[in-house]
């Protein structure tokens, strides 16, 4: 039965990292996160960790290990150590091997290590297992997660980084929520809930809209990520709570990026078409500098979005797309001189939208 995992956090704006965490944990597949230092990166898998824990401190320190490589980083901090007093006292041969008996491992700065060393990692991700002669020690992870700054260019064709299928960019937190940290500096709380794989199996999909799906994206991925696609949307559609299209394309954001708008013109509905073409072309209505009729325009997609949001079938989906608009109004305005009435106007609209829909508005939506 799937898990329902309360986490709590000073971290502000992390909710989608910890929902791809319980991806990774679900379907057992390697977690990228990249981001700037400070960002969030570690304490995010320790504050994810430290759930599965009931927050006992000793439970975590256990099941969870931390290793940064570098360049004098050797592969014996990934393959194990023999431990010595064992063999010296007790005569017994034992590897000491922290990276496979850990629940919840993460590898900071995954691109700074050899070329020797990521081989290495490159076996363990693999076979999730390290091999000692006849002997094989099965790694442990519920979660595995590398993390760095930034895939470097000239690495982007390594067969190492696709072995990370589930990539996610950890951005920094927005002024208004750095204000919100100073003033109510107090742990937030997320709930997450994790299937297990028997739950998993039972999930339907559309055979229809996943054979478009791969038909799609199939240049952008490789075979190896292909296979997973089906267990990672059915993981997204119970995490995410989601319908079968939505969650396809939440599946494309995170393998697929560069395929999303294509894939959306593909499957989404001539409706949701529609509105998120507006939406795309609100940058250059608004630069045409006619305010009225801007507003007018941001206008007729709000009273678009609000009867989405009142049929069974486009409620998720107006929620998105609204969010979208706001994010486009907010970038808009931030480049121009532009009073931020229409700012004002549009967050009171979606969350007005995300209400109706008894859906909590992300705190980082809430401050302009």
């Amino acid at each position: 039965m799937a898990e329902l995992r309360q986490i709590k956090t000073k971290l502000i704006g992390k909710d989608e990292v910890f929902k791809v965490l319980a991806l990774g944990e679900a379907t057992k597949l390697p977690v990228l996160l990249l981001g700037d230092p400070g960002v969030g990166k570690t304490q995010s898998l320790l504050d994810y960790a430290a759930a599965k824990y009931g927050y006992n401190r000793e439970k975590v320190r256990e099941n969870t290990y931390v290793i940064e490589l570098d360049e004098g980083t050797k592969t014996s901090e990934i393959k194990g150590r023999v431990n010595m007093k064992s063999l010296l006292e007790d005569k017994e041969y034992k590897i000491d091997a922290p990276i496979a008996d850990a629940q919840f491992l993460l590898i900071n700065e995954v691109d700074k290590g050899t070329s020797g060393v990521r081989n290495t990692l490159l076996s363990v991700m693999r076979e999730r297992a390290l091999f000692y002669g006849d002997e094989i020690k099965p790694c442990k992870w519920d979660v595995m997660v590398g993390s760095c700054n930034v895939i470097p260019n000239d690495e982007l064709e390594n067969p190492f980084w696709d072995r990370f299928v589930l990539t996610q960019k950890v951005d920094r937190v927005d002024t208004a929520a750095i204000k919100e940290i100073w003033s109510s500096p107090k742990a937030q709380s997320l709930e997450v809930s994790v299937p297990t794989l028997e739950e998993l199996s039972q999930v339907t999909l559309d055979k229809n809209k996943m054979s478009k799906f791969i038909e799609i994206i199939y240049t952008a991925v490789s075979d190896r990520t292909a296979s997973y696609l089906p267990k990672l949307v059915k993981a997204i559609k119970h995490i995410y709570v989601l319908d079968d299209l939505e969650a396809i394309m939440k599946t494309c954001e995170l393998v697929a990026p560069s395929m999303l708008t294509e894939l959306s013109a593909k499957l989404e509905s001539k409706r949701e078409n529609n509105v998120r073409t507006q939406i795309e072309g609100f940058s250059g209505v608004a630069n045409g500098g006619n305010e009225p009729y801007t507003q007018m325009y941001v206008g007729n997609i709000i009273r678009d979005l609000t009867e989405m949001s009142e049929m069974n079938t486009y409620k998720n989906k107006a929620v998105t797309l609204a969010a979208e608009l706001l994010d486009e109004v907010v970038n808009w305005v931030g480049d121009s001189n532009i009073s931020n009435e229409l700012v004002t106007y549009v967050a009171e609209k979606y969350q007005n939208i995300t209400a109706f829909n008894g859906i909590a508005v992300p705190s980082h939506k809430t401050h302009f």
